[in-house]
């Protein structure tokens, strides 16, 4: 079942073995907003906060990890979190040892989703449609050749929004994993039409990921593209709106 829908949610939101929920969080609130929220953060999350030379960017990072830390303490049924994350070789941050809890956070200019599951693992991606970008080159680059070919097949106006798609679901698989973007993005092909959903085709390093992940495109908003990638066959999506 795939949601399709962001709603707010009721009172109290239960997460069950097979769902996975997805947030979309605006990073943009009132600057008074930011003193309260602040107080969420960890200590060293406040402390990279102060780093920012760009009051909007400290501001959108306080939303962001206060906003996932609001949420993990509300899926935790505790007043509030501010452990430090345990991180993973390649950076993956994660609950203390033997949480079944699992999240993933992305953020892009004034938006972000946080992804959560329970006893799998789950990753995100989200990405802004930037017409900078120069697609074909960054994609020959990064992109499976199958991947590259089904790109280009697509019409001129449909280029840009597939190679996002393609970009944000290779992006949420490797977070999901745990995997860096070190170890290259060419060994798994996704899907590239931006009207067709999410999907892993192959993983030629894993040849049966493909009947453990699902991959579920996500609408974020005007301008972005998403995805989130969960463990197991048949995950169970649903969407809401924070606070």
């Amino acid at each position: 079942m795939n949601d399709s829908s962001w709603r707010l949610p009721r009172s109290t939101t239960g997460l069950l073995p097979g769902e996975t929920h997805v947030w979309r969080i605006a990073l943009d609130p009132p600057a008074e907003a930011f003193p309260g929220l602040e107080t969420l953060l960890s200590d060293d999350e406040r402390d990279r906060a102060g780093r920012f030379y760009f009051e909007a960017d400290r501001g959108r990072y306080v939303v962001a990890h206060a906003a996932l830390r609001a949420l993990l303490a509300r899926y935790q049924n505790v007043s509030e979190y501010r452990n430090p994350f345990q991180v993973g070789p390649n950076g993956k941050p994660s609950l203390a040892a033997g949480a079944p809890l699992r999240f993933n956070l992305a953020h892009s200019r004034a938006l972000a989703l946080v992804a959560l599951a329970m006893g799998r693992e789950v990753g995100v991606d989200l990405e802004a449609l930037d017409p900078r970008t120069e697609i074909e080159a960054v994609a020959s680059r990064f992109f499976s050749p199958p991947e590259c070919r089904a790109l280009l097949a697509l019409s001129p106006e449909l280029r840009r929004a597939g190679f996002f798609h393609v970009w944000s679901q290779k992006e949420a698989y490797l977070k999901g994993r745990g995997d860096g973007v070190a170890g290259g993005l060419a060994h798994f092909d996704v899907t590239a039409d931006p009207t067709v959903e999410a999907e892993l085709l192959v993983d030629r390093r894993d040849p049966e990921a493909h009947r453990r992940w699902r991959l579920l495109s996500l609408d974020p908003g005007e301008e972005f593209r998403g995805a989130v990638a969960a463990e197991g066959t048949t995950p169970v999506l649903r969407r809401f709106e924070w606070p």
